[in-house]
């Protein structure tokens, strides 16, 4: 009997792999097959896009990028699997199932083990729109040897600005449809706003507010969907290890990342909360401790989220449409373009712009940007709210001259 299997080699799966080779853990992970492994974020979703955007600003050609982004994978891939060769982590493909709350059949293996993790990600949404032949999912946009001119993305959220900024870097008509009134519904209204009329500019046209059933397909000559993604749940059998599903679909787990089944964990994508690679990671190192018995809580405080379009846009804590106008007094907003800074004149990234919440402690809350280095910025206030530095320290930061991430402190000193 193995101490530990794992279900899925995602980003979750092979961070919980690696922390449990760490505890000393007999361990097995599963995987449905080869080419899987490394899950949607290095096959499809994390890794090849930002490589798309990054080369398409000096290669236009399709297949040279679609070439060079396979090498980039099994560049990453390979050494993960000699990795795990040479530390004695078995890989076994096959599609898991559970029989009992410790016994997995795996094609026609039987595997036992003392506990479980549930790591098998996510799948795309789909609209399930009838007759209509030219749809793809974003998944299945990487399968494409040829991209034709006049391309629509249903879906203005993360996946479908990024793959909306490629295109457009790739020259082609890119046409983004969303059903709420604004892109990136998550993010503040004026956020978001900033970021669509600097795409517009750049040749991007978005329909929003609308119905995509009046919305004429045809007219297009491929069809992006990228609404989002669910839970890969459906052929678990998660019946029979007694694992509940809750009302919204999704597997019931506690704050120690626990199913109602006390030795079946759930990591990443699966769990439906926040489906990125860094939380997967911060999962798997609750999921593998606890078992360890250490009894850890689930904590995202601070958690940033990025859309790597150009420029970039990240927020994170809290937003200003999170005050309710009796909080609003409690806070002080800063809202601020980068024009005045010199390296903003250096790095090109005069569409800059940030938006801070700070409390009447002095204590910064949240925080949203628009830049091309949105994602550094931003993972300097994740550890500023999750370390609850205060304003008063990073007055006497030094930063590096000339960079973007000087802005912080000087921002803070005109106070």
């Amino acid at each position: 009997m193995y101490e530990l299997a794992i279900i899925g080699a995602g980003a979750a799966g092979i961070a919980c792999a690696k922390y449990a080779l760490k505890a000393g853990l007999k361990t097995i992970l599963i995987e449905e097959s080869p080419q899987n492994f490394g899950g949607v974020c290095l096959n499809k979703g994390c890794i090849p896009t930002k490589f798309f955007i990054n080369k398409v600003q000096t290669t236009k050609h399709w297949l040279e990028l679609k070439n060079q982004a396979q090498n980039l994978i099994d560049q990453i891939k390979k050494p993960l699997l000699d990795f795990f060769e040479k530390n004695k982590i078995q890989v076994q493909w096959g599609k898991a199932l559970f029989l009992d709350a410790h016994t997995l059949k795996v094609d026609s293996k039987k595997i036992e083990a003392k506990n479980i993790i549930i790591a098998g990600g996510s799948l795309p949404k789909r609209l399930g729109i009838a007759n209509y032949k030219k749809i793809i999912t974003a998944d299945q946009f990487f399968e494409q040897d040829e991209l034709p001119y006049n391309i629509a993305i249903i879906g203005g959220g993360y996946i479908g600005i990024e793959f909306a900024t490629f295109l457009n870097l790739l020259g082609k008509k890119v046409t983004v449809i969303e059903k709420e009134q604004n892109i990136l519904p998550t993010f503040d209204t004026n956020l978001s706003e900033r970021l669509q009329n600097i795409l517009e500019k750049k040749g991007i046209t978005f329909l929003t507010d609308i119905d995509i059933n009046k919305i004429n397909l045809e007219s297009f000559d491929i069809v992006i969907e990228a609404i989002g993604r669910y839970a890969n749940i459906a052929e678990l059998n998660l019946k029979n290890a007694g694992v509940d599903i809750n009302c919204n679909g999704q597997i019931e787990t506690n704050e120690f990342l626990q199913t109602t089944q006390k030795n079946i964990y759930c990591c990443g994508d699966i769990t439906a909360k926040k489906m990125l690679a860094y939380t997967a990671e911060h999962q798997a190192y609750v999921c593998i401790h606890n078992i360890l018995g250490k009894n850890i809580k689930e904590d995202y405080e601070g958690i940033a989220e990025c859309v790597f379009s150009i420029p970039q846009i990240a927020k994170v804590g809290l937003q200003e449409k999170d005050l309710t106008s009796d909080s609003k007094t409690k806070y002080k907003l800063i809202k601020s373009n980068f024009l005045r800074f010199s390296s903003t004149y250096v790095y090109d990234d005069k569409e800059s712009f940030i938006q801070i919440i700070v409390d009447d402690n002095q204590m910064i809350k949240g925080a949203s940007v628009i830049s091309k280095f949105s994602s550094d910025l931003i993972s300097l206030f994740s550890l500023i709210i999750r370390k609850k530095i205060k304003i008063s320290d990073l007055k006497n930061c030094f930063f590096v001259h000339p960079t973007i991430q000087e802005i912080i402190p000087s921002l803070f000193r005109e106070l």
